[in-house]
């Protein structure tokens, strides 16, 4: 019966599990899920910073930064703007040239020619008749007392012409000599003679002239200068006036 027992208590050992040290045990794996919330925040703040430097947000250290000059204590103004070079800003007289430029021709300047007073053709010319002694009309005067200039005005027709005036004018003598005679008023070398009467100072002068005038003062004739000689055969001088024109009368 024993002998039965044994191997029976035997069979029953070898089944029963073996005693493992508690020391040879492998602990267990903690779990943890911080390391993935960090990633991926700082994943979304890459995205984001990456967005805000694309969209010009926020300034983006790879640009060149500008530094603007020191402040200039002068009263001239800062110009921030750099012009690029071979560019220059087109000044007014420049723009003014160009658009003065154009195809169409100048006009060429008009000198408008200047009107000259042409002398006005007189209405009388002299006619010197010639010297003589006086004692042809005033016997009854003495060579040594006067010098006798006189003469007569003739129209188109050569009629005597009356109440026209004579102007003996100049100096003789050292003195000047202004003297007027309207024609007719005297009868002595014709119907309309005029006639003057000087001292004789029996001295040779040219500056001695006859001229003819109208009613109003306007010149008929050109000035005739006298030739004076001074001897007593040429101490009367005689000149005549004639018409050649209409005057206006």
């Amino acid at each position: 019966m024993n002998q039965n027992r044994r191997p029976q208590n035997h069979q029953q050992t070898s089944n029963r599990p073996m005693a493992v040290r508690k020391s040879d045990e492998l602990p267990p794996k903690k779990k943890s899920g911080c390391g993935g919330i960090f990633a991926t925040i700082f994943l979304l703040a890459v995205v984001l910073v990456v967005v805000l430097l694309v969209s010009g947000k926020i300034p983006s250290p790879f640009d060149e930064q500008i530094t603007p000059p020191a402040e200039n204590l002068s009263t001239s103004t800062i110009n921030y703007f750099i012009t690029p070079q071979g560019y220059e800003e087109p000044s007014p007289t420049s723009t003014q040239a160009i658009a003065t430029l154009s195809n169409t021709p100048l006009p060429t300047e008009v000198v408008i020619p200047t009107k000259t007073a042409t002398p006005r053709a007189m209405a009388f010319v002299s006619q010197l008749v010639g010297t003589f002694p006086h004692t042809m009309f005033y016997s009854q005067y003495k060579c040594e007392d006067y010098l006798i200039i006189g003469g007569e005005v003739w129209d188109l027709r050569e009629s005597p012409l009356k109440g026209l005036t004579v102007k003996l004018s100049g100096t003789y003598g050292g003195g000047s000599v202004d003297m007027s005679s309207k024609s007719g008023e005297i009868n002595v070398f014709g119907q309309s003679a005029f006639g003057f009467i000087l001292d004789n100072q029996q001295i040779k002068s040219n500056s001695l002239s006859l001229q003819l005038f109208d009613e109003d003062g306007q010149a008929l004739s050109a000035k005739v200068s006298l030739a004076i000689s001074g001897e007593c055969d040429g101490n009367l001088v005689l000149v005549n006036f004639k018409q050649v024109q209409d005057f206006g009368n």
